[in-house]
């Protein structure tokens, strides 16, 4: 089970529903529990030793590149790796079925590409 840190407690019903809705293996960490990935104030996602950027700046690990495609899409554009190791090289994600505003369903989508989603 992989735990996930959050520094604001408002992030924590869209992210408890995120990893319920897609089944993933995680959960919110509690309080003062360790944890495997981190979700800080800004959106970005820290885990395996990496921190996945989210933004509409161009420097952005991930970044939207289309809000106009229905759900939106967005660029990974760096290599990064999921926990369990895996590379996954830069590339379009679709942001479709993420809800949200578009910096809230930048952080999902590099949540779950930490965690080995197949988008």
């Amino acid at each position: 089970m992989v735990i996930v840190g959050l520094a604001r407690e408002g992030d924590r019903p869209w992210v408890e529903k995120l990893l319920h809705r897609r089944r993933m293996k995680a959960r919110v960490a509690r309080e003062g529990e360790p944890w495997d990935i981190f979700v800080d104030g800004q959106g970005n996602v820290r885990g395996g030793g990496q921190i996945v950027t989210c933004g509409l700046e161009g420097h952005c690990t991930l970044t939207a590149s289309s809000l106009l495609q229905p759900g939106g899409m967005a660029t990974l554009q760096r290599f990064m790796h999921t926990l369990d190791g895996r590379e996954i090289p830069p590339r379009e994600v679709s942001l479709g079925g993420l809800e949200g505003p578009v910096g809230q369903k930048l952080t999902a989508a590099a949540l779950l590409l930490l965690l080995g989603w197949e988008n």
